[in-house]
């Protein structure tokens, strides 16, 4: 007997809210999976590349995961190195911020009749506080570098081993499908898993080329500009650029507020701003359009929701990895009739129709 609208929309409602359990309480596990599998699904076509060179699965595997980590691991001593170069401006910063602060308690001071000796007073009660929880963060830096190598050890793993199971993962979803929806449909799903693996891996292609084009692009703008530390400055805008639409405004304000503290004039903060408003307008209409357009056509605002709700259940790993997920799930909506309407609902209604016009496939 079929069951009322109510009890299948009750049954929806249970489904979605065991699975945002499921994620965030099983978040230590999942996430580095989620990151391992995405990586893995980057590195098959060079995997594959290897693999034609003779080499085996498993060293091309292994091969392919450490080149990749030690890329990774440059970039992070990269910035760890400038950022040790800028924090010998802190003193610089530490004056600017003294005079800030005068400025400051003298405004206060006159325009809302609150003497100078009870702000400092405050403030020092603030400053007095978190000096007690001085050694509590240090203690936390080393747990969290510890658990940082902790979960790179566990990807690398994780990546390596679905690289090497690659085939018999994908054979064992294409059982389940021939189980449960008969063998008519094993050449569409394996049609699906295609493209899944193909949309992962040219999305996360495109978005770190963009990262690494903006990485110079900004490095020689604030070196012109005259920014020191430009480097550390230009590389971490770029990578914080992944995080779609929040990523590229928080970095460069930041860029933006550490000159407005260490100029004297408004004239160079001023100018980074313009520099930046131009970056993410290329970046907008020319280089990711170009680049990861057409990869994952979800429309703003579902991308715009899977990134606040990555950030809710898995936080900063959800931000990034939600946008990729939400792209793998239009795939499998398109290609389901009971859920092409859910497809249609979070893509992006004008590539569809370029797409069908010019009668090229959706996923590229």
């Amino acid at each position: 007997m079929k069951s009322s609208p109510i009890a299948r929309f009750n049954q929806v409602l249970l489904f979605i809210a065991l699975a945002f359990a499921i994620l965030y309480f099983a978040k230590p596990f999942l996430i580095p999976v989620a990151i391992g599998a995405m990586m893995a699904m980057l590195l098959v076509p060079v995997c594959k590349r290897l693999e034609r060179l003779r080499l085996s699965r498993g060293l091309a595997s292994v091969i392919c995961v450490l080149l990749t980590l030690t890329l990774l691991l440059a970039v992070g001593y990269l910035l760890f190195s400038q950022l040790i170069a800028l924090g010998k401006n802190l003193p610089t910063v530490g004056r600017k911020l003294n005079d800030m602060l005068n400025s400051g308690h003298d405004f206060i001071s006159e325009h809302f009749q609150l003497p100078v000796d009870k702000q400092k007073q405050y403030l020092q009660s603030q400053i007095a506080g978190v000096s007690d929880l001085s050694g509590k963060f240090i203690g936390d830096i080393f747990r969290s570098i510890l658990s940082f190598l902790v979960h790179v050890l566990i990807i690398t793993a994780y990546s390596v081993l679905l690289l090497i199971y690659r085939r018999r993962i994908k054979d064992f979803v294409l059982a389940l499908v021939s189980y449960y929806a008969g063998s008519y449909r094993v050449v569409e799903a394996h049609d699906v898993v295609s493209k899944i693996a193909a949309v992962a891996s040219a999305y996360l292609t495109g978005v770190f080329s963009v990262a690494l084009i903006f990485s110079v692009i900004n490095t020689v703008g604030l070196t012109l500009i005259g920014i020191e530390n430009a480097l550390f400055f230009g590389v971490m805008v770029a990578f914080i650029n992944i995080i779609p639409y929040i990523g590229s405004v928080a970095g460069s304000a930041i860029v933006v507020l550490y000159t407005l503290i260490t100029r004297d004039s408004l004239f160079t903060p001023i100018l980074v701003a313009v520099f930046f408003i131009v970056m993410q307008q290329l970046d907008s209409y020319v280089l990711t359009p170009k680049i990861t357009g057409g990869k994952i056509q979800l429309n703003a605002l579902f991308t715009l929701m899977a990134l606040l709700l990555g950030s809710l259940v898995w936080n900063v790993a959800g931000m990034i990895l939600f946008v990729p997920f939400l792209g793998v799930a239009k795939v499998i909506f398109d290609h389901v009739d009971a859920l092409k309407p859910y497809g249609n609902l979070i893509g992006d209604r004008d590539s569809q129709l370029s797409t069908e016009s010019t009668k090229k496939p959706a996923i590229s």
